[in-house]
């Protein structure tokens, strides 16, 4: 009776935590899916096991699917509906976004993440996601369940909305070698016109 007992707690206990990463997520999209545009300061920092750099700049942003992150280092992220022109990381000149491609998967990470679609994204990429409130912080984590070959990509990706407001804060992108690319947003001006050459390449 006892171990019929312990284990009824545990599976209640499931339910609860599952409850309250539900009800989060759906908080987090109801909140920035009403967002529809947005401009900030960005800092970015890459930490690599034996290296850690950091960047400034500039991230804008227009539902649905247009973002642009300049950088005072010239480095650069641009996307709109069909294209996504970089020079960051290991990508460098324009390249198209093919729906189940590479480079969609890369541009919905933060354009979900900017709209609170965490559990989208998880669905279209097969991601377990977990959520755990912290620091004040709601922190979400979307993991891979794929392998990858040849180790490109990236295995876990985090994003960080504010406990009370529930908007985003951070985005961190995790690859196969452990690097940990951290892109975090402040003084936010929201729903302000941005110019459509912003995006325009």
């Amino acid at each position: 009776m006892k171990k019929i007992l312990t284990i009824l707690s545990i599976l209640l206990f499931a339910v609860q935590l599952q409850a309250q990463d539900i009800a989060i997520l759906n908080q987090v999209k109801a909140t920035n899916d009403k967002i529809r545009s947005f401009d900030a300061d960005l800092q970015n920092t890459l930490t690599k096991p034996k290296k850690t750099t950091t960047q400034y700049g500039k991230l804008y942003f227009v539902k649905p699917h247009e973002f642009s992150a300049v950088f005072t280092t010239g480095k650069f992220m641009t996307v709109n509906e069909h294209k996504i022109k970089m020079d960051l990381g290991l990508f460098h000149g324009s390249f198209k976004i093919r729906e189940g491609g590479m480079m969609q998967s890369l541009a919905n990470i933060f354009l979900y993440g900017f709209q609170g679609r965490i559990q989208d994204l998880a669905d279209e990429n097969n991601y377990s996601l977990t959520t755990k409130t912290e620091d004040g912080y709601h922190v979400i984590t979307a993991n891979t369940k794929k392998k990858k070959l040849i180790g490109i990509g990236y295995k876990t990706i985090i994003f960080r909305y504010h406990t009370d407001s529930f908007l985003l804060k951070e985005i961190v992108v995790i690859d196969y070698k452990d690097s940990h690319d951290s892109y975090v947003i402040s003084n936010v001006k929201y729903d302000v016109p941005i110019d459509p050459k912003t995006f325009q390449f």
